[in-house]
């Protein structure tokens, strides 16, 4: 949602207008600056910290209006960065806004740039306009974002040690396994500095590898560290999808004394043919559906496709200028999982699951399964933190905002209208908090080894022996082992393994639901092998909780203790914003016992909320400890 506020009272102060819906700018720190802290940070925590998010929702505009934005997956992008240095007890702290770019096109009112949420002032006449201009403008743009790296805005997850590939590194001079990326639900993607956070350039993965077009795929990738591979999936989107999962690296940088790596081979490329083969089944398309993240285990890529799909085959977005209202919840239809072995490239099954949705997943692996009579079955475990419907997408609104709600109308413009989210005819609402839930995929098939691999061809396309034999819908059953945890973390060396504990945020107990108009949340500590079904704040309840009043956590980050046997050795690391009694805010960084939740240490980064959506962890040379 985008609004222009007029007659703006602060304009003489040039300042924009506050938020008619509450969020605040966040001021950048470029020049590092040491924070005080609080507390003993462990002596082995060495490394530096990296956090995504938004930074600017009021621009003040030329003729003195203020440009509002009103969801906060469109706040304009904003890097932090925190070098910690648990021997020497320090923290340094330096920020940067990231979409310049993007600011200018406000400020010239380009009607191409798409966002996640609605405008509520752009009439027919107006989407009508857009769709010529996406058109007739597809080539400037496409030169403009080529030359200008902050052109577009990319702000959800960040990645260490990506996969450049041989052109952009040669353009950029990056070395092989040491770019800083940024990237989110769409193939745009953003280099910049580790140090300064500068931009240095906006590419696709087009650029890595011409073999990759399509314009979706997951901000958050798999990575695998026994064989380091880096992998994600492309969407096409058009009449007729076509979806494709690949497969870079090696990427990551030689830790010192040990030889150079070789030089990166091109991308596996996992054809498509998944696709072609559910839809034989059921003699319908499958629709391309919003995914932000997915599974994998040391065999299957495992993408799901929930019923909240991209209508008109996401064309509908070029009309609308945004995802919100091109998406749409069909709870007809099943959500689907579709299984892809990570060697041959063939899809293998497809698994049905009751209509469900979900933002992130957590850990996932197969093992062979022993039955009676010693059969033995191949077999899937994947966790999600899962919905039963999308409201929790309606309650993304909601990130950021004031938990007060309390603001001055009388210094602002309010938006001309207020868009009709789809929550808002149910009474009484309140979001059910996620279920934390562990899919079983049986009876997985086996497939040929990749010498003799099967891909669709002219002469087999009517084989139907081959067709039905991939095609068979399988029923995915799962067992809920938590609730109230989002944004999942875990100890990485247990990656692609069976774990046992997972981090992330929950409710907080001292603020209202996410239905009440903030999201505010505490940070939380599953332990998967004993699962409590009751509220995580029982006595007898299994969790273990981080919760002060007036406090909201972003999603916490795992850091292992390099010398640590236990998966729960290690510390939590995140970013908190408070209200003060006297009303002003405040923005620290936390570190807690990973174990026990226990406060160790914390350092206050300024008089502001900085919201924070991902964040990724490096050690002193610069390789990815905890990565999302």
């Amino acid at each position: 949602m985008i609004t222009l506020a007029e007659h703006n009272p602060n304009c003489e102060k040039n300042e924009p207008a506050p938020s008619p819906v509450g969020f605040k700018n966040v001021p950048s720190i470029t020049t590092p600056i040491e924070l005080t802290v609080q507390g003993y940070i462990p002596a082995w925590v060495n490394g530096v910290m990296y956090r995504s998010g938004s930074g600017r929702y009021n621009l003040l505009m030329d003729n003195g209006d203020t440009f509002h934005i009103g969801h906060p997956f469109d706040g304009l992008a904003m890097l932090h960065r925190f070098e910690i240095q648990g021997e020497s007890q320090t923290v340094k702290y330096n920020s940067r806004h990231t979409s310049h770019g993007v600011e200018r096109r406000i400020r010239q009112r380009d009607p191409t740039l798409l966002t996640f949420g609605p405008d509520p002032c752009k009439t027919i006449f107006g989407r009508m306009q857009t769709v010529y201009h996406h058109i007739s403008k597809f080539d400037t743009n496409a030169a403009l974002q080529e030359d200008d790296p902050e052109f577009d805005m990319v702000n959800v997850t960040i990645t260490p040690n990506f996969p450049l590939g041989e052109s952009l590194e040669k353009e950029t001079g990056i070395k092989r396994g040491e770019a800083l990326v940024v990237k989110r639900d769409a193939n745009t993607l953003q280099v910049v500095d580790p140090e300064s956070l500068k931009p240095i350039k906006m590419f696709t993965y087009g650029h890595v590898s011409k073999k990759l077009q399509g314009q979706l795929c997951a901000s958050h990738h798999q990575y695998d560290e026994e064989t380091d591979e880096y992998v994600n999936f492309m969407v096409k989107l058009g009449p007729f999808p076509t979806f494709q999962t690949f497969t870079l690296g090696p990427y990551l940088p030689s830790p010192p004394g040990e030889k150079e790596q070789m030089p990166a081979p091109e991308p596996t490329l996992h054809q498509p043919i998944w696709r072609h083969l559910g839809a034989w089944k059921t003699m319908e398309a499958l629709k391309p559906s919003y995914i932000h993240s997915f599974s994998m285990t040391k065999n299957y890529i495992i993408i799901p496709n929930f019923p909240y799909y991209y209508s008109f085959g996401g064309l509908s977005a070029i009309y609308y200028s945004c995802a919100y209202q091109t998406f749409y919840w069909d709870e007809t239809r099943h959500t689907l999982f579709h299984v892809i072995d990570r060697h041959t490239g063939q899809h293998v099954a497809t698994y049905e699951a009751d209509p469900c949705f979900a933002f992130h997943t957590a850990n996932a692996w197969d093992e062979d399964v022993e039955l009676p009579g010693g059969r033995r079955e191949r077999v899937i475990y994947m966790d999600y933190c899962m919905y039963e419907n999308t409201d929790i997408v309606d309650a993304s609104f909601e990130l950021g905002k004031t938990p007060t709600g309390k603001l001055d109308l009388d210094q602002v413009q309010p938006a001309r209208y207020v868009f009709d989210k789809n929550t808002h005819h149910k009474k009484e609402h309140q979001i059910a908090p996620s279920q934390f839930r562990r899919y079983r995929l049986g009876q997985v098939p086996i497939t040929e080894s990749s010498a003799k691999k099967w891909t669709p061809s002219w002469k087999n396309m009517f084989d139907f022996s081959k067709w039905t034999k991939y095609n068979k819908r399988r029923v995915a059953s799962y067992t809920v082992i938590g609730y109230d945890l989002e944004m999942p973390r875990f100890n990485s060396r247990f990656n692609l393994k069976p774990y046992r504990y997972c981090w992330g945020v929950c409710e907080s107990r001292h603020a209202p639901s996410y239905a009440s108009g903030s999201v505010v949340n505490g940070l939380i500590k599953l332990d998967l092998n004993n699962p409590y079904m009751g509220p995580n704040t029982d006595q007898d309840a299994t969790a273990k909780i981080w919760d002060e009043p007036g406090c909201s956590c972003a999603e916490p980050v795992f850091i292992p203790n390099p010398e640590g046997t236990a998966e729960d050795d290690g510390v939590i690391v995140s970013i908190v914003n408070t209200t003060l009694d006297n009303g002003n805010e405040s923005c620290f960084i936390l570190i807690l016992d990973a174990a026990t939740m226990e406060e160790l240490a914390r350092a206050t980064i300024g008089s502001f909320n900085a919201v924070t959506l991902h964040a990724s962890f490096v050690d002193n040379y610069g390789r990815g400890v905890s990565v999302n």
